[in-house]
Protein backbone atom coordinates (compact mmCIF):
# COMPACT_ATOMS: atom_id res chain seq x y z
CA UNK A 1 0.00 0.00 0.00
CA UNK A 2 1.65 3.47 -1.29
CA UNK A 3 0.37 6.53 0.38
CA UNK A 4 0.95 9.99 -1.59
CA UNK A 5 2.18 11.90 1.63
CA UNK A 6 3.61 15.40 0.42
CA UNK A 7 3.35 14.42 -3.44
CA UNK A 8 0.76 15.64 -5.85
CA UNK A 9 -1.66 12.53 -7.49
CA UNK A 10 -0.98 12.34 -10.95
CA UNK A 11 -3.51 9.69 -11.94
CA UNK A 12 -6.41 10.24 -14.26
CA UNK A 13 -8.89 8.90 -12.09
CA UNK A 14 -7.93 10.91 -8.56
CA UNK A 15 -11.45 12.29 -8.51
CA UNK A 16 -13.03 9.12 -7.70
CA UNK A 17 -10.43 8.15 -4.74
CA UNK A 18 -9.73 10.97 -3.04
CA UNK A 19 -10.80 9.63 0.26
CA UNK A 20 -8.91 6.67 -0.40
CA UNK A 21 -5.28 6.72 0.89
CA UNK A 22 -3.59 3.42 -0.75
CA UNK A 23 -2.19 3.21 -4.66
CA UNK A 24 -3.12 0.41 -6.37
CA UNK A 25 -1.90 -0.56 -9.74
CA UNK A 26 -4.20 0.39 -12.65
CA UNK A 27 -5.65 -2.52 -15.38
CA UNK A 28 -3.71 0.09 -17.88
CA UNK A 29 -0.55 -0.21 -16.14
CA UNK A 30 -0.26 -3.78 -15.97
CA UNK A 31 -1.08 -3.90 -19.64
CA UNK A 32 1.64 -1.99 -20.33
CA UNK A 33 4.30 -3.89 -18.14
CA UNK A 34 3.21 -7.14 -19.72
CA UNK A 35 3.21 -5.79 -23.63
CA UNK A 36 6.47 -4.57 -22.13
CA UNK A 37 7.91 -7.74 -21.45
CA UNK A 38 6.12 -9.34 -24.08
CA UNK A 39 7.89 -6.77 -26.98
CA UNK A 40 11.11 -7.64 -25.08
CA UNK A 41 11.06 -11.81 -25.35
CA UNK A 42 10.18 -11.10 -29.28
CA UNK A 43 13.52 -9.17 -29.43
CA UNK A 44 15.21 -11.67 -27.96
CA UNK A 45 13.75 -14.67 -29.70
CA UNK A 46 14.46 -12.36 -32.88
CA UNK A 47 17.52 -12.05 -32.16
CA UNK A 48 18.11 -15.29 -31.26
CA UNK A 49 16.39 -16.86 -34.57
CA UNK A 50 18.62 -14.55 -36.62
CA UNK A 51 21.89 -15.97 -35.67
CA UNK A 52 20.36 -19.15 -36.02
CA UNK A 53 19.64 -18.86 -39.49
CA UNK A 54 23.19 -17.66 -40.00
CA UNK A 55 24.51 -20.50 -38.57
CA UNK A 56 22.25 -23.21 -40.31
CA UNK A 57 23.57 -21.05 -44.22
CA UNK A 58 26.96 -21.30 -42.86
CA UNK A 59 26.47 -24.86 -42.36
CA UNK A 60 24.82 -25.34 -45.41
CA UNK A 61 27.92 -23.75 -47.12
CA UNK A 62 30.40 -25.72 -45.42
CA UNK A 63 28.85 -29.09 -46.73
CA UNK A 64 28.46 -28.24 -50.45
CA UNK A 65 32.21 -26.82 -49.94
CA UNK A 66 32.75 -30.16 -48.32
CA UNK A 67 30.82 -32.34 -51.28
CA UNK A 68 32.55 -30.21 -54.22
CA UNK A 69 35.88 -31.17 -52.28
CA UNK A 70 35.00 -34.86 -52.11
CA UNK A 71 33.72 -34.92 -55.84
CA UNK A 72 37.37 -33.36 -56.70
CA UNK A 73 39.29 -36.17 -54.40
CA UNK A 74 37.16 -38.87 -56.19
CA UNK A 75 37.91 -37.71 -59.91
CA UNK A 76 41.86 -37.47 -58.73
CA UNK A 77 41.09 -41.19 -57.29
CA UNK A 78 39.99 -42.46 -60.78
CA UNK A 79 42.78 -40.65 -62.32
CA UNK A 80 45.58 -41.98 -59.98
CA UNK A 81 43.56 -45.09 -60.66
CA UNK A 82 44.20 -45.47 -64.25
CA UNK A 83 47.47 -43.76 -63.62
CA UNK A 84 48.46 -46.75 -61.70
CA UNK A 85 47.10 -49.32 -64.58
CA UNK A 86 49.40 -47.30 -67.05
CA UNK A 87 52.55 -47.69 -65.13
CA UNK A 88 52.00 -51.48 -64.44
CA UNK A 89 51.15 -51.57 -68.41
CA UNK A 90 54.76 -50.21 -68.79
CA UNK A 91 56.28 -51.99 -65.75
CA UNK A 92 54.80 -55.34 -67.43
CA UNK A 93 56.83 -53.97 -70.64
CA UNK A 94 59.90 -53.47 -69.20
CA UNK A 95 59.51 -57.33 -67.33
CA UNK A 96 59.52 -58.39 -70.54
CA UNK A 97 62.83 -56.50 -71.52
CA UNK A 98 64.38 -58.24 -68.79
CA UNK A 99 62.96 -61.76 -70.04
CA UNK A 100 64.23 -61.56 -73.25
CA UNK A 101 67.46 -60.23 -72.06
CA UNK A 102 67.66 -63.43 -69.83
CA UNK A 103 66.96 -65.78 -72.65
CA UNK A 104 69.62 -64.04 -73.85
CA UNK A 105 72.21 -64.63 -71.65
CA UNK A 106 71.01 -68.21 -70.98
CA UNK A 107 71.37 -69.10 -74.78
CA UNK A 108 74.66 -67.58 -74.69
CA UNK A 109 75.94 -69.59 -71.37
CA UNK A 110 74.41 -72.71 -73.56
CA UNK A 111 76.43 -71.63 -75.81
CA UNK A 112 79.76 -70.90 -74.32
CA UNK A 113 78.94 -74.46 -72.13
CA UNK A 114 78.80 -76.60 -75.51
CA UNK A 115 82.09 -74.59 -77.41
CA UNK A 116 83.79 -76.01 -73.20
CA UNK A 117 82.36 -79.55 -74.31
CA UNK A 118 83.50 -79.46 -77.36
CA UNK A 119 87.14 -78.44 -76.43
CA UNK A 120 87.61 -80.85 -73.24
CA UNK A 121 86.11 -83.78 -75.97
CA UNK A 122 89.02 -82.62 -78.30
CA UNK A 123 91.23 -82.38 -75.22
CA UNK A 124 90.64 -85.98 -74.48
CA UNK A 125 90.69 -87.33 -78.14
CA UNK A 126 93.90 -84.87 -78.77
CA UNK A 127 95.37 -87.43 -75.75
CA UNK A 128 94.06 -90.15 -76.89
CA UNK A 129 95.89 -89.69 -80.36
CA UNK A 130 99.20 -88.79 -78.94
CA UNK A 131 98.88 -91.88 -76.84
CA UNK A 132 98.53 -93.57 -80.21
CA UNK A 133 101.02 -92.11 -81.41
CA UNK A 134 103.38 -92.74 -78.89
CA UNK A 135 102.39 -96.38 -79.49
CA UNK A 136 102.88 -95.89 -82.76
CA UNK A 137 106.31 -94.68 -82.52
CA UNK A 138 107.19 -97.43 -79.83
CA UNK A 139 106.21 -99.73 -82.34
CA UNK A 140 108.60 -98.30 -85.25
CA UNK A 141 111.03 -98.24 -82.21
CA UNK A 142 110.91 -101.58 -82.09
CA UNK A 143 110.66 -102.36 -85.47
CA UNK A 144 113.85 -100.80 -85.91
CA UNK A 145 115.15 -102.77 -83.59
CA UNK A 146 114.17 -105.84 -85.18
CA UNK A 147 115.98 -104.27 -88.19
CA UNK A 148 119.13 -103.66 -86.66
CA UNK A 149 119.25 -107.08 -85.28
CA UNK A 150 118.29 -108.44 -88.83
CA UNK A 151 120.68 -106.58 -92.03
CA UNK A 152 119.62 -109.32 -94.12
CA UNK A 153 116.09 -108.49 -94.01
CA UNK A 154 116.37 -104.58 -93.25
CA UNK A 155 115.40 -103.24 -96.89
CA UNK A 156 112.13 -105.41 -97.14
CA UNK A 157 111.13 -104.30 -93.23
CA UNK A 158 112.02 -100.69 -93.60
CA UNK A 159 109.62 -100.72 -96.61
CA UNK A 160 106.81 -102.52 -94.71
CA UNK A 161 108.02 -100.03 -91.67
CA UNK A 162 107.56 -97.46 -94.04
CA UNK A 163 104.35 -98.29 -95.65
CA UNK A 164 102.75 -98.63 -92.66
CA UNK A 165 103.73 -95.72 -91.16
CA UNK A 166 102.60 -93.70 -93.97
CA UNK A 167 99.04 -95.45 -94.06
CA UNK A 168 98.79 -94.74 -90.07
CA UNK A 169 100.28 -91.09 -90.76
CA UNK A 170 97.52 -91.01 -93.68
CA UNK A 171 95.11 -92.65 -90.65
CA UNK A 172 95.62 -90.02 -87.82
CA UNK A 173 95.65 -87.53 -90.31
CA UNK A 174 92.36 -88.44 -91.60
CA UNK A 175 90.80 -89.61 -88.34
CA UNK A 176 91.54 -85.97 -87.18
CA UNK A 177 90.29 -84.64 -90.34
CA UNK A 178 86.82 -85.86 -90.12
CA UNK A 179 86.90 -85.31 -85.93
CA UNK A 180 87.50 -81.05 -87.18
CA UNK A 181 84.87 -81.28 -89.42
CA UNK A 182 82.36 -83.19 -87.10
CA UNK A 183 83.02 -80.68 -84.20
CA UNK A 184 82.81 -77.70 -86.43
CA UNK A 185 79.69 -78.54 -87.91
CA UNK A 186 78.58 -78.73 -84.81
CA UNK A 187 79.41 -75.95 -83.49
CA UNK A 188 78.13 -74.61 -86.40
CA UNK A 189 75.01 -75.62 -85.82
CA UNK A 190 74.80 -75.23 -82.17
CA UNK A 191 75.38 -71.44 -83.29
CA UNK A 192 73.03 -71.45 -85.68
CA UNK A 193 70.11 -72.83 -83.37
CA UNK A 194 70.86 -69.82 -81.09
CA UNK A 195 71.26 -67.42 -83.23
CA UNK A 196 67.97 -68.22 -85.18
CA UNK A 197 66.16 -68.58 -81.49
CA UNK A 198 67.86 -65.04 -80.29
CA UNK A 199 66.92 -63.61 -83.50
CA UNK A 200 63.03 -64.93 -83.30
CA UNK A 201 62.51 -63.10 -80.36
CA UNK A 202 64.30 -60.06 -81.44
CA UNK A 203 62.05 -59.95 -84.26
CA UNK A 204 59.38 -60.71 -82.17
CA UNK A 205 59.70 -57.65 -79.52
CA UNK A 206 60.66 -55.38 -83.26
CA UNK A 207 57.42 -56.93 -84.17
CA UNK A 208 55.56 -55.81 -81.55
CA UNK A 209 57.29 -52.19 -80.72
CA UNK A 210 56.63 -51.31 -84.94
CA UNK A 211 53.22 -52.72 -84.56
CA UNK A 212 52.43 -50.69 -80.85
CA UNK A 213 53.76 -47.80 -83.37
CA UNK A 214 51.79 -48.31 -86.19
CA UNK A 215 48.44 -48.81 -83.92
CA UNK A 216 49.74 -45.20 -82.44
CA UNK A 217 49.74 -43.98 -85.79
CA UNK A 218 46.72 -44.73 -86.88
CA UNK A 219 44.54 -44.95 -83.83
CA UNK A 220 45.24 -43.54 -80.00
CA UNK A 221 47.52 -44.95 -78.01
CA UNK A 222 45.99 -48.12 -75.52
CA UNK A 223 45.21 -46.81 -72.09
CA UNK A 224 43.13 -48.07 -69.44
CA UNK A 225 41.28 -44.15 -68.65
CA UNK A 226 37.58 -45.05 -69.23
CA UNK A 227 37.86 -49.15 -69.34
CA UNK A 228 36.78 -51.97 -66.88
CA UNK A 229 40.18 -53.04 -66.29
CA UNK A 230 40.27 -57.05 -66.06
CA UNK A 231 44.13 -58.65 -64.50
CA UNK A 232 45.65 -61.73 -65.61
CA UNK A 233 48.66 -63.41 -63.93
CA UNK A 234 50.90 -65.88 -65.86
CA UNK A 235 54.27 -67.89 -64.35
CA UNK A 236 55.42 -70.93 -64.06
CA UNK A 237 55.99 -72.36 -60.55
CA UNK A 238 57.40 -75.74 -59.88
CA UNK A 239 57.99 -76.90 -63.42
CA UNK A 240 53.90 -76.07 -63.58
CA UNK A 241 52.29 -73.24 -65.36
CA UNK A 242 49.82 -70.98 -63.10
CA UNK A 243 47.21 -68.99 -64.08
CA UNK A 244 45.65 -65.84 -61.71
CA UNK A 245 42.68 -63.87 -62.56
CA UNK A 246 41.70 -60.46 -60.50
CA UNK A 247 38.28 -59.58 -61.54
CA UNK A 248 37.02 -56.16 -62.69
CA UNK A 249 36.42 -53.88 -58.51
CA UNK A 250 38.39 -56.59 -57.09
CA UNK A 251 41.57 -56.63 -55.55
CA UNK A 252 41.61 -60.05 -55.09
CA UNK A 253 44.17 -62.74 -57.08
CA UNK A 254 42.15 -66.14 -57.69
CA UNK A 255 44.05 -68.96 -58.99
CA UNK A 256 42.41 -71.08 -62.27
CA UNK A 257 43.11 -73.32 -65.28
CA UNK A 258 43.73 -71.76 -68.07
CA UNK A 259 40.18 -72.62 -69.95
CA UNK A 260 38.54 -71.60 -66.79
CA UNK A 261 40.26 -67.93 -67.15
CA UNK A 262 39.40 -67.76 -70.67
CA UNK A 263 35.80 -68.96 -70.31
CA UNK A 264 35.48 -65.94 -67.70
CA UNK A 265 37.61 -63.49 -69.38
CA UNK A 266 35.02 -64.19 -72.79
CA UNK A 267 31.78 -63.11 -70.63
CA UNK A 268 33.65 -60.21 -69.31
CA UNK A 269 33.81 -59.37 -73.89
CA UNK A 270 30.50 -60.37 -73.95
CA UNK A 271 29.27 -57.77 -71.46
CA UNK A 272 31.36 -55.30 -71.66
CA UNK A 273 32.61 -55.29 -75.74
CA UNK A 274 35.01 -52.81 -76.59
CA UNK A 275 35.14 -51.02 -73.20
CA UNK A 276 37.15 -54.38 -71.49
CA UNK A 277 40.98 -53.57 -70.72
CA UNK A 278 42.99 -56.46 -70.40
CA UNK A 279 46.22 -55.78 -67.83
CA UNK A 280 48.67 -58.61 -68.29
CA UNK A 281 50.86 -59.21 -65.12
CA UNK A 282 54.24 -61.03 -65.46
CA UNK A 283 56.06 -60.96 -62.23
CA UNK A 284 59.65 -60.69 -61.82
CA UNK A 285 60.14 -64.53 -60.56
CA UNK A 286 57.80 -65.77 -63.02
CA UNK A 287 60.59 -68.57 -64.48
CA UNK A 288 58.64 -67.82 -68.16
CA UNK A 289 60.84 -67.06 -71.14
CA UNK A 290 60.66 -64.31 -73.19
CA UNK A 291 59.16 -66.35 -76.24
CA UNK A 292 56.38 -68.11 -73.28
CA UNK A 293 55.12 -64.39 -71.92
CA UNK A 294 54.98 -62.87 -75.75
CA UNK A 295 52.82 -65.76 -76.85
CA UNK A 296 50.76 -65.62 -73.84
CA UNK A 297 50.63 -61.84 -73.81
CA UNK A 298 49.45 -62.08 -77.27
CA UNK A 299 46.82 -64.56 -77.18
CA UNK A 300 44.67 -62.84 -74.25
CA UNK A 301 45.00 -59.04 -75.51
CA UNK A 302 44.24 -60.08 -79.08
CA UNK A 303 41.24 -62.34 -77.83
CA UNK A 304 39.67 -60.24 -75.17
CA UNK A 305 41.56 -56.56 -75.00
CA UNK A 306 39.50 -53.91 -76.59
CA UNK A 307 42.20 -52.44 -78.42
CA UNK A 308 42.87 -55.58 -80.48
CA UNK A 309 38.98 -56.55 -80.96
CA UNK A 310 39.26 -56.92 -84.45
CA UNK A 311 42.49 -59.03 -84.02
CA UNK A 312 46.19 -58.61 -83.72
CA UNK A 313 47.53 -57.61 -86.96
Amino acid sequence: MHLFRGYTDLRLNRSSHASDTSLWPSFTDIMTVILMVFMLTMVVVIIKNADLIDQIRLSRNLQAEAEEALHANVQVLADLRVRNTDLEEAIRSSRMEIILLTDEAQLLEASLDIKAAAIARLEGEKEELSENIRLIRMQLSEKQEELEGAQVMIAGIQDEAERANRQLSLQIAELLSRLEKDEATMLTLSDEKSDLEMALARQRQDFSSLEDKYLKLVRPARSSMGKQVASVQYLRKDGQFQYLMKAIGSDIWVEMPRNEMFRRLGALKKRWGDELYIKIVIPDDSGLSYNEAWGFTKVVLSEFDYYYIDGWN
